[in-house]
């Protein structure tokens, strides 16, 4: 704790006022400071200027109708010289004092505003650990105490959502191991029973007995898929990378998934690229599950007689793989709900299909940690297409496994 409290606080770039703000944020800080500094000048001008106006016209007024009607035009001229000394040195002064001024109010005020706003986006972005030094006792020095105090409550609301979130995934993840031995059990009983490995059975036992063995089978992939899950939010899913001749991986998949898709009376069409693919690190295991999940979406919400369509290309440093089918699609409204835990579309709710809503999530992380990423195009009632892109180059894959913390990521 001490460690990282130390290393927080070399890193807090609020700690010292002449600690410079973050580089990404330089530019926006510039503008907006001299906008404002630019308008505390103006106004203080025209505050200013105005008696400075006043003392001229009135001046000038005095010498056209006294000074120059009764003095010689030798010593007219003079004071006429130095009337305008006069008032170009009050001009002057006055600039100068206007602009020391605005840098004093610019230093009390714009300064510890502009901080604000700095501290404001980098929680924005999730970085709660920062505070603000209170150097005031005015209605700014209040409203940085108030925010520092806001801080405060989302970080005791941050660890208690880590607290629970990490009870749940225990919790799912005992849950889940002591099910899916018993439901082993059922699967290898049920099969031995179809079989006739325990005595002859009539035909409508049969079909009884088949409807149970795949309910068990879903069963057993719920347990599997809650596993997955909690792996991954422990950060223990496991990875083991090795260079693999992309374009034949997908190759034997597809060939394989052709007997579900044939059962199911859809068409898997692989598409091969136009260039050839370089050999990528992958886990293949994982990666396995990615395109098991995205076909079986893929057959599941698409139209019986319906075409998906397995597309391979080469885009900057990665591989795209696009999945794509002619099937129900996503409301445009949830497109961004897509990869959280247990989402399922509203119009797939509606179909009563079987599932878990944990698909794309493990889908989402895998690729996250393949060094990788993932997005979908969908219209709802004309289809949906689903890109991953895997780098080429195995430095892009992380050195240690990404824990996905749903929550954690969008405070």
């Amino acid at each position: 704790m001490n460690t990282e409290t130390k290393s927080t606080e070399q890193q807090n770039p609020f700690r010292d006022e002449t600690v410079n703000m973050l580089p990404i944020f330089s530019k926006t800080k510039s503008w907006t400071r001299r906008s404002l500094f630019s308008k505390l000048v103006g106004a203080f001008l025209i505050l200013s200027l105005t008696p400075i106006t006043i003392y001229v016209v009135l001046t000038t007024l005095v010498y056209w109708s006294s000074v120059i009607n009764f003095l010689p035009i030798e010593k007219a001229s003079t004071i006429q010289d130095v009337l305008i000394i006069e008032v170009g040195l009050i001009f002057l002064l006055a600039i100068m004092v206007v602009i020391f001024i605005a840098s004093i109010t610019s230093n009390s005020v714009l300064r510890p505003l502009q901080r604000l706003l700095e501290l404001t986006r980098l929680v924005g972005v999730g970085k709660l650990q920062y505070r603000l030094k209170v150097t005031t006792n005015d209605e700014i020095g209040e409203l940085t105490e108030a925010f520092n105090a806001m801080l405060e409550k989302l970080q005791e609301q941050q660890s208690r959502e880590r607290l629970i979130a990490q009870l749940k995934s225990e919790f799912i993840s005992i849950a889940a191991h002591q099910l899916r031995t018993p439901l082993s059990a059922f699967k290898w009983t049920f099969r031995m029973i179809i079989d006739g490995d325990v005595g002859p059975i009539t035909s409508q036992q049969a079909e009884f007995l088949e409807r149970g063995y795949q309910i068990n089978e879903h069963m057993i992939k719920l347990v599997n898929d809650l596993l997955n899950a909690a792996r991954i939010e422990e950060g223990r899913f496991g990875y083991v990378f090795t260079p693999m001749d992309y374009i034949e991986y997908i190759k034997q998949f597809i060939d394989r998934y052709k007997q579900e898709a044939d059962a199911a009376q859809m068409i898997v069409k692989f598409n091969l690229p136009d260039q050839p693919i370089p050999f990528l690190n992958i886990d293949t295991g994982k990666i396995d599950i990615v395109i098991q999940n995205l076909l079986d979406n893929a057959l599941k919400y698409s139209n019986m007689g319906g075409t998906i369509q397995v597309s391979i290309s080469i885009n900057g440093e990665f591989v795209e793989t696009t999945v794509s089918d002619n099937g129900v699609g996503i409301p445009q409204g949830q497109l961004n709900r897509v990869f959280t835990k247990f989402f399922r579309g509203d119009n797939v709710v509606r179909m009563e299909t079987q599932g878990t809503g944990l698909g794309l999530f493990i889908v989402s992380n895998i690729v996250k940690n393949h060094g990788g990423t993932i997005r979908v195009e969908s219209e709802e009632n004309k289809g949906s297409k689903f890109i991953f892109a895997l780098p080429i180059n195995k430095e892009l894959i992380p050195k240690k496994e990404e824990r996905f913390e749903e929550f954690l990521t969008n405070l």
